[in-house]
């Protein structure tokens, strides 16, 4: 392997360290053992010989225009040229998929590379490309201007790439604006108004960007959004199927590329299902203030039908989730509510609970909730479904049905928002 040239750029915050190298059949052909202990050496004598001060943790391997792995280095540290090669290295095959498939799933062996406890960081998934010249000076690239592209690699087709980890342990390295179909037709019906659906779609787009912007790795499920492939979504439509595939497609289409950001950086786009006529105040949820995650009016949500939801518990369900003794002669008393008229802090049995731990430990659809004393147990009356936090779906739908279309409803829910284009 040739190693033609080099430059560093700074990616949220950290180098990444782009070699242009030359694809020979050799490297083509070695097997994933050598293959980590050549490059180990090959990047760890580059970087040496050349006295190079790289202070991240990723470097990226260049072949033309095509991205042909990565190496992660295990400690995030900064690199000291004489103690190099005291660094072990993880090697991540990225290939580009197939033009007819929606997506190409890989089986990665290591599963540690993928750990979110690891220091590797994921933020080079994100991969956008554009030509460039046989001709063109690489280093000339290191004076574009910093921004989210920068993260991007970049070649004629100007696609951008994501990786997330299915639920069966596979990677799935697919094109943004499909992945985005996928996690609109999983999070949101399908029968929503078209507004409705441009907004999830912008939403989705900027969580994802959000995830990776933070080393952290996509998954199918609600740690950090749902997804669905074409498959998936044939068995939850059925024969409703190209309907509404087109529906979203054409919603995904007509939003492409675009996603949130608050003084230039990339917001965090959380999201529920249905608020209880407000929103709720992120410091309420996760301890921490967001100028754009703010208590706003969302006065279409009682129009849903699980706005209002009781839920029975058992005294000894009760006392075996808050870790207490409850009976029916327990003691409960409220003591603040937060900005959305939601409970903030309660007292049961003279122990203070936060609204959110006895949502999450009772599994409440909300911390908007009434208890109501049996002999037996209690029934817990809630509204609203979800954190609170960000866009209500069915909220913004019920705007969408008003007339209103996706930019007043994002601008609505995540206040003082600009609309931005990767």
């Amino acid at each position: 392997m040739i190693i033609n040239n080099y430059f560093i750029k700074k990616v949220y915050n950290e180098e990444i360290l782009y070699l242009d190298i030359s694809f020979e059949e050799e490297f083509a052909k070695l097997n994933s053992k050598n293959k980590k202990e050549k490059l180990d050496k090959i990047v760890s004598d580059f970087i040496k010989d050349n006295k190079i001060k790289f202070k991240g943790i990723t470097v990226a391997l260049m072949a033309g225009t095509m991205m042909i792995g990565y190496v992660t280095f295990n400690k995030s540290n900064i690199y000291n040229i004489n103690n190099l090669d005291k660094y072990t290295t993880n090697v991540v095959e990225t290939y580009k998929p197939k033009e007819n498939s929606i997506n190409e799933e890989i089986k990665i062996k290591d599963e540690k590379v993928f750990n979110k406890t690891t220091d590797n960081k994921i933020k080079t998934n994100i991969v956008k490309n554009k030509t460039i010249n046989k001709e063109t000076n690489i280093n000339e690239v290191k004076k574009e201007t910093t921004s989210v592209k920068e993260a991007q690699i970049k070649q004629e087709n100007k696609e951008t790439f994501v990786t997330i980890k299915r639920k069966s342990g596979l990677i799935t390295n697919i094109e943004i604006e499909e992945y985005v179909i996928g996690v609109v037709g999983a999070e949101m019906p399908a029968s929503f108004n078209e507004e409705t659906l441009k907004s999830q779609a912008i939403i989705a787009r900027t969580y994802a960007l959000s995830v990776l912007s933070k080393g952290k790795i996509l998954t199918d499920n609600s740690s950090t959004q749902n997804y669905k492939d074409n498959n998936e979504l044939k068995q939850l439509w059925g024969s409703n199927y190209d309907k509404y595939y087109n529906k979203i497609k054409n919603a995904v289409n007509d939003t492409k590329g675009l996603y949130l950001t608050y003084d230039g950086k990339i917001i965090d786009a959380v999201y529920h299902s249905t608020s209880n006529g407000q929103t709720e105040d992120a410091k309420y949820v996760w301890g921490t203030s967001k100028p754009y995650l703010v208590t706003t009016d969302s006065p279409y949500d009682t129009t849903n039908k699980s706005y209002n939801y009781e839920k029975f518990l058992s005294y000894k369900e009760i006392s075996k989730k808050l870790n207490i003794e409850v009976d029916e002669n327990l003691s409960f008393e409220i003591l603040s509510y937060t900005t959305s008229k939601r409970i903030d802090k309660i007292k049961i049995n003279n122990k203070v609970f936060s609204g959110v731990e006895i949502r999450n430990l009772l599994g409440l659809r909300s911390t908007d909730f009434e208890l109501n004393i049996q002999d037996d147990g209690i029934i817990f009356k809630t509204k609203g479904y979800g954190h609170g936090v960000g866009m209500s779906q069915y909220g913004a739908n019920g705007m969408a049905n008003a007339g209103f279309n996706y930019e007043q409803i994002l601008k609505h829910y995540y206040k003082g928002v600009k609309l931005t284009k990767i």
